[in-house]
């Protein structure tokens, strides 16, 4: 009899086993761990935390990632319902603020609107060809976690620069008739290296550049 019919006939006759008990007790197998000889049936068991164990680890990081997911709407809700609120980009950099002290909780940000708003006080910068300021930083359409040139970084951050080892770039896009405008940038700094690592992605704070951007688009139209 071939080992392929030996397993056709046992998966035909799952109640092989139970019919004859002491033929399982004296069957023996490796143990998956020490290489130990052990019967069948503690072998089974042996599978069956293993299995366990697997299942819950998957249950707990589903449990995390469930967390995450109600934080993500909550700090997304807290900002739709500010953006829609606000009726001045003062308003909108007071709104950044809060965001960035309550639900991001670094140590540093820097905002800056791009052209000229003489009657408003957040900070704004004209983009120029080959900005010597900005070039690295305003060339993003996506948002960016690393780091930026040294220049870049003294201009964001002039007191700060040298104590910042990693942020994330949220560029402040608006489409209007299908054509893309730069009209400003949010960094958030850390003093951590791995705050903002490139590996972990950079869903969430895109997703909140596009509320944002939203929220500005309403402002300037």
């Amino acid at each position: 009899m071939s080992e392929e019919e030996v397993i056709q006939y046992l998966s035909t006759a799952p109640d092989f086993f139970i019919r004859n008990t002491d033929l399982l007790e004296s069957l023996t197998l490796p143990h998956p761990v020490n290489g130990r000889a052990v019967s069948l049936l503690e072998y089974q068991v042996q599978s069956l935390r293993k299995t366990t164990a697997d299942y819950r680890a998957e249950f707990d990081r589903l449990i995390d990632v469930a967390r995450e997911n109600e934080s993500t709407m909550q700090k997304s809700r807290r900002l739709v319902l500010a953006g829609l609120t606000c009726s001045s980009l003062d308003d909108l950099a007071v709104i950044i603020d809060d965001m960035v002290r309550d639900d991001f909780d670094v140590s540093h940000h820097a905002l800056v609107f791009y052209g000229e708003f003489p009657e408003s006080a957040v900070r704004s910068h004209m983009l120029a060809e080959d900005d010597v300021f900005l070039s690295h930083t305003a060339g993003f359409t996506d948002c960016f976690c690393g780091m930026l040139p040294a220049n870049e970084m003294s201009f964001l951050f002039p007191d700060d620069a040298s104590t910042i080892r990693s942020v994330a770039v949220l560029p402040l896009l608006t489409r209007e008739g299908g054509e893309v405008k730069k009209r400003g940038v949010l960094v958030l700094g850390a003093e951590n290296q791995s705050a903002f690592d490139k590996e972990k992605g950079a869903l969430f704070l895109q997703y909140i550049a596009d509320l944002l951007s939203a929220i500005l688009l309403r402002l300037l139209t």
